[in-house]
């Protein structure tokens, strides 16, 4: 079984959501496998919408690698919380605000990941990062985003 690890960006930065107009927040973060770089995310907190949601952008593979982009995949994973935990749906990659980042690597799209042979690390990585990201899992459970591990927001302007 692999053995992860998390290391965050000391920032909370805010941003404005297309769909909506209102201010919601990103973190990001890396995650290693087994003592090696093996991840990176970016996950927006949306704060400035009714329904909770956290939408992460995950990139997998050649990361502590020199010229390793073209084996890293990213997939977009939307997580809503449950009464008593929290559901996963793949979204196509158009609709993260990080689709045009090349240092991500190779988009992969819904049907893609599904089919992939990287479907269950892509859900691995994102249930460790709900669980051991403060600012994720406490906006997940209803309470105000957690600055643990960070810095805290930076204001915009």
């Amino acid at each position: 079984m692999a053995e992860y690890s998390i290391e965050f960006n000391q920032n909370i930065k805010p941003f404005i959501c297309d769909d909506c107009g209102e201010e919601s927040l990103t973190v990001w973060g890396w995650v290693g496998r087994d003592g090696s770089a093996h991840s990176v995310y970016y996950a927006g907190l949306m704060t400035g919408h009714e329904d909770v949601s956290v939408r992460l952008t995950i990139s997998i593979g050649g990361w502590g690698e020199p010229d390793n982009l073209l084996v890293r995949r990213w997939a977009f994973v939307e997580v809503r919380p449950t009464a008593d935990s929290c559901e996963m749906m793949v979204r196509d990659p158009e609709e993260s605000l990080y689709h045009v980042e090349a240092l991500l690597g190779i988009a992969m799209s819904r049907t893609e990941v599904l089919e992939s042979s990287l479907r269950d690390e892509f859900f691995a990585v994102a249930d460790y990062i709900v669980f051991n990201d403060p600012a994720v899992k406490s906006y997940l459970v209803g309470a105000e985003v957690s600055t643990v591990g960070r810095k805290g927001i930076v204001p915009t302007g």
